[in-house]
This record gives structure tokens, sequence and C-alpha cells, in this order.
């Protein structure tokens, strides 16, 4: 029996961990043997992905930061491409990471190689024009977000809603065992996050001399990293979904935690500061009110934001002391938010959609 050959894209740890759960159930429904290539993490690895190429080399965000490595992505997509073309996969399975998925997406369907867009990028948020380069009978969209195919039908693409993967992926999270209360530090998964974000955190303790604070570490960083930058402060690895189960309240930094945060029901404020060059530019292009997808879903500033010249260790201690003094009014809001999600069973009804068209 013909097995059927998935070649997969995948550029972050975010993206890595809705993936797996899209691999375990492909495996587990699929009538035929698969054969798994392309470019991600160790947990595909351990799923029997044959890596080609590993995001951890290449996890960086923000234009600026972009064009400093632009030969390292050039070469990268050409690797990829004659790769792709070499190995002739049954279907090209994208994961979000637009500035070069948009494109190995078009290259595709120019090649007779089908293409599924699993977390399509967030056109909606920023230069929509993008979309043109989904507009294919050969491109078959998968949405996280329950708005999203709304989204794409006013531009006349079919887009289906799937569910969010990390309604699955958090059910279930025990709490993270502290003998007393305490608040969670989350300072982003890139190397550049942490180093521009957590030293904006560690003098949180000074404002709150009657908690406990925890960092949560990320495994593909060095442990010298965080001790050097938050010199003092407990660090706990691999364990962020506990840390946000268990705690009082958290500053997170901007990105899918944000949305873990919420889905945990902690309370949060959103944090990000990076290159201000980058900033400026994104603040041109940017077309939504708030940066956290907790916020965006809800339409309301449901958990601060603090981002750029506002992210200031005095300013999230303020912000962080309001969400206090709210916990209970925007525990409420969250559990809006999670209903608002549903409980589709996301990585099953990817897995299913994927198979049907193979």
């Amino acid at each position: 029996m013909a097995a059927i050959r998935l070649y997969w894209v995948v550029g972050e740890l975010s993206a890595e961990q809705h993936v797996t759960g899209v691999l375990r159930a492909l495996q587990e429904l699929s009538p035929r043997p698969l054969q798994l290539r392309g470019m991600g993490g160790p947990q595909m690895a351990q799923l029997g992905v044959e890596l080609i190429a590993d995001w951890r080399n290449y996890a960086v965000v923000g234009f600026v930061e972009v064009v400093r490595h632009l030969g390292r992505f050039i070469a990268l997509y050409r690797r990829l491409k004659a790769d792709i073309a070499a190995w002739k996969p049954d279907r090209l399975i994208l994961v979000d990471y637009p500035g070069l998925n948009l494109r190995l997406a078009r290259w595709a369907v120019r090649q007779g190689i089908p293409v599924t867009y699993f977390i399509p990028p967030q056109l909606w948020a920023w230069n929509p024009g993008r979309v043109r380069h989904l507009r294919h009978p050969a491109i078959q969209l998968l949405c996280i977000l329950p708005f999203e195919p709304e989204f794409y039908a006013g531009y006349g693409i079919q887009a289906t809603y799937v569910g969010h993967p990390l309604v699955e992926q958090l059910a279930g999270v025990e709490p993270f065992r502290s003998e007393v209360p305490y608040l969670a530090l989350l300072p982003g998964s890139r190397l550049h996050e942490v180093r521009n974000i957590l030293p904006r955190l560690a003098p949180l303790p000074q404002y709150f001399p009657d908690w406990r604070f925890y960092v949560s570490k990320v495994a593909h960083l060095p442990a010298q990293l965080y001790a050097s930058l938050a010199p003092g402060l407990e660090v706990v690895e691999g364990q962020t979904h506990a840390l946000l189960k268990g705690a009082t309240a958290a500053a997170v930094t901007s990105g899918t935690a944000t949305l873990e945060a919420a889905l945990l029901g902690c309370p949060s404020v959103i944090v990000y500061r990076g290159n201000y060059l980058s900033y400026w530019i994104a603040r041109q292009l940017v077309r939504v009110p708030f940066i956290g997808l907790p916020n965006l879903i809800l339409g309301e500033r449901v958990f601060p934001e603090l981002i750029q010249g506002d992210c200031t260790a005095e300013k999230i201690a303020a912000a962080l002391r309001e969400v206090l003094a709210s916990r209970s009014a925007i525990q409420a809001r969250l559990h809006e938010l999670q209903s608002r999600l549903g409980q589709l069973p996301a990585h099953y009804r990817a897995a299913e959609a994927i198979l049907k068209l193979v």
C-alpha cells in the first residue's frame, strides 16, 4: 500500500506544539502509512518527521530582525523548494510563519503541489492584500480562530474553522505546586525576546515583596541566559501551562502564551519590547486595536497591554496591581472567551480535513 507523503513547514515553538496533536491524529486516522518530512523541531522528529531544517535556527520576528538574517532565509527558501520538488509530496502542509510560507504556497501550486495552510497568517490584522496568495483552488485553509472564515469569505476564499488546538492541549492541566500564592513571568520563547523583556520583569519582586515569583523557561534556551538576566529569581523549565494554571496573575510576552493564559483562567498583563524600527513599521501596517489574542477575540482590553516604551518594571507592576484588584471580573470575561472558541476537537478535525483531500 502506497504511503501518504506529507511535507511540513513549521517555523516556531507554538506552531510545533499545535502540529504534534495533528500528527498524532493523522497517525491514528490514516488508512495508509505516512511518510513525513520537512522543517520543524524535536517534538515533530519524535513523531516520525524527517527534518531537513530545524525552526530553532530561524526563530526571529520583526522586520529589522528578519532583514539582518535575510541571506539565511533566502537560502532556506531555496533549500526547501529544492527538497520539496525532489521529494514530490502528496501535499505540502504550511503552518503560520507567513514570511516564508506565503511564498512557498504560491510557488507550490504553480508546481502542481496541493497545499494545506493550517493556521493561516493573520491577514485580517495587517496587509490583507496578501490574501491573493491564498486564492487558489489547490490551497486548503484550516483556521483556528472562529471569525477567520468570514474574513476569507469576503475575498471569495473558502476556509474551514477546525477549532483552536489550545482548547484540547490545555484540558486537564494541573496547577504548579507552590506552598504560597505566586505570580508567573513569561519572557517569551525566542532569544531576542528573553533578552529584551526579562530585564524588565526581573525587578518586579521589589514592588511585590509579599509575593513569590516564578520565571517560565523554554527548553531550547540556555539556563545561563535566565540566570544572567534575572539573578535570584526562581526559574522553572518546561512547565509553562502548569505555572499559568496555578498563578494568581502573570506578566506574559505577546504571542500564543497570552491565549494560553486566558484559557487557563490566569489574569495577565501583556508585555512586549523589540526593535524600535520594527515596531514603528508594524504600527504603520497593523489595523487592529490590540496585539493580544484574548483582547482581539473579545474585542476589549481584558488584559492590559504594555508595549515598547511602556514596557517598564514600574508600569508592569502598576498593571499587575490593576489585574489583581479586578481578578474576578477578568476571569468572568475569560469564561466568555472560552465559550467563543468552543470545544471542537481541532487536531482531529484538521487531520480529517487533510486526509479527505489526500
